[in-house]
């Protein structure tokens, strides 16, 4: 009898307490009717309502062994003995039973009391959710604030370096090259020399040549040398007048290249002195580029640490740190002056109107720029295709820019010194306007003065 009654237990669905109507097994191996499950999973998410195993797939497996033994049951009147059988309804779904003595009005209540509780809990949630996402939004908004001065700063540390490593390159294929050129003359000249001792001991060993015959031959040779001063200082003696010219000459020929320097940083410096007008130049904020600093009679210009409050424009310079002065000369021999101390990163000059505001600058005459700048403990004049290097012994406190428009020369003097820096003797302007040109590095100022 026991036995029977756990085989009534095993053949009962725990949703609507009856016989199994076309049971279904769920992948947690419990068994429903498919019609209660389905009626289950409507009103909730998908999972097992015995044991609460989530099902997201739906899975459902038909049990037919299970069925068949519920619809025996069912046949002989069980259970209860004394309740008939109900019809099975192979077309609608299972109809619940209720419990004896369970009122129905309750159970309603209690469902949708636990209905309530589970929307509470929904919307609770989802506030919550809410407030996270907000947050997080506020979070990535920060970010992408900081993260966007940050790489335009570095984009500009990368082009500043670039252009400084690129200038390090071509003054060191300079030196390269020279040091090929001073080997080359320096080892013709020894390999010369040894042709000539090979020459003469392969005919010391082949007989054709004593060493007495040797002697003669450098005998022969200082006798001829005599002769020949001797005869150079006759005519020097016979003709004064002659004497008289050649020998400032020959003077002039054995002087040291630096003092030819000398002189023609003086003749420059004269020339400079005498030919250009000395203009009153400011500075154009409309072209300052936004980390740098100017006086508030734009006569003097440094970097700032942050950028300032200026509205961009096609004429502003973006992102390296150049500014150009107000007034255009298109004409003239005009000059002006700039102080630029002891700073070790800066350039001055002149540059065209139509130079590049934007992006990577070639600080060349290619790129429309003549100049003269510093960087750290290089001196030099910013030529094509590579800068050239300038003495360090003459880097200047104060640097006079002279503009020759009509014969396309920029010059250079220390106003210190008065000697030439450099000189850009063909100068192509295509006729248009120049400006004054200003490079201001990190802990530099410029002055005009």
């Amino acid at each position: 009898m026991a036995a029977a009654e756990e085989l009534q237990e095993e053949a009962i669905c725990s949703i609507c307490l009856d016989f199994f109507c076309a049971p279904v097994m769920l992948d947690c191996g419990h068994n429903f009717c498919r019609a209660c499950i389905n009626l289950c999973w409507a009103r909730a998410a998908p999972s097992c309502p015995q044991c609460r195993h989530p099902l997201p797939g739906r899975s459902l497996r038909p049990n037919r062994p299970l069925g068949n033994i519920a619809e025996r049951l069912r046949r002989l009147g069980q259970p209860g003995g004394d309740e008939p059988s109900r019809p099975r309804d192979t077309e609608g779904p299972c109809k619940p039973i209720v419990k004896k003595g369970f009122n129905e009005k309750e159970q309603i209540q209690s469902q949708l009391e636990s209905l309530r509780r589970e929307k509470g809990e929904l919307e609770k949630q989802e506030r919550k959710e809410q407030w996270i996402c907000q947050d997080y939004l506020e979070k990535v908004k920060t970010e992408r604030q900081k993260i966007v001065p940050e790489f335009k700063q570095l984009r500009q540390y990368l082009d500043e370096q670039e252009c400084l490593l690129l200038a390090r390159l071509g003054e060191l294929e300079k030196q390269i090259t020279t040091r090929l050129k001073e080997n080359a003359a320096k080892f013709s000249k020894k390999i010369i020399y040894l042709n000539g001792l090979i020459k003469e001991k392969e005919c010391q060993l082949s007989g054709h040549e004593s060493l007495q015959d040797a002697g003669d031959v450098l005998s022969r040779c200082e006798r001829a040398k005599l002769q020949q001063k001797e005869q150079m200082s006759n005519e020097l003696k016979k003709e004064p007048g002659i004497r008289s010219e050649k020998a400032p000459m020959l003077e002039e020929t054995a002087r040291k290249p630096q003092d030819a320097l000398t002189t023609a940083a003086g003749e420059g410096a004269e020339e400079s002195q005498g030919l250009y007008t000395k203009v009153n130049v400011t500075l154009d904020p409309d072209t300052a580029q936004s980390r740098l600093i100017l006086s508030e009679d734009q006569r003097s210009v440094m970097q700032g640490a942050t950028q300032q409050s200026r509205l961009d424009n096609p004429k502003r310079f973006d992102p390296w740190p150049c500014v150009l002065g107000c007034k255009g000369f298109d004409s003239g021999q005009p000059c002006w002056e700039v102080e630029v101390g002891y700073g070790s990163c800066w350039a001055v000059g002149v540059a065209l109107e139509s130079v590049k505001r934007k992006g990577p600058i070639d600080m060349s005459p290619l790129g429309g720029i003549w100049a003269v700048g510093r960087y750290k403990e290089k001196f030099q004049a910013l030529t094509s295709p590579v800068p050239t290097p300038v003495l360090p012994s003459i880097i200047p406190q104060r640097v006079r820019v002279c503009l020759d428009h009509g014969r396309g020369r920029v010059m250079f003097v220390n106003v210190d010194s008065e000697a030439v820096i450099f000189t850009f003797p063909q100068a192509t302007f295509a006729g248009e306007q120049i400006y004054p040109w200003f490079w201001v590095g990190k802990g530099s100022q410029l002055k005009l003065s």
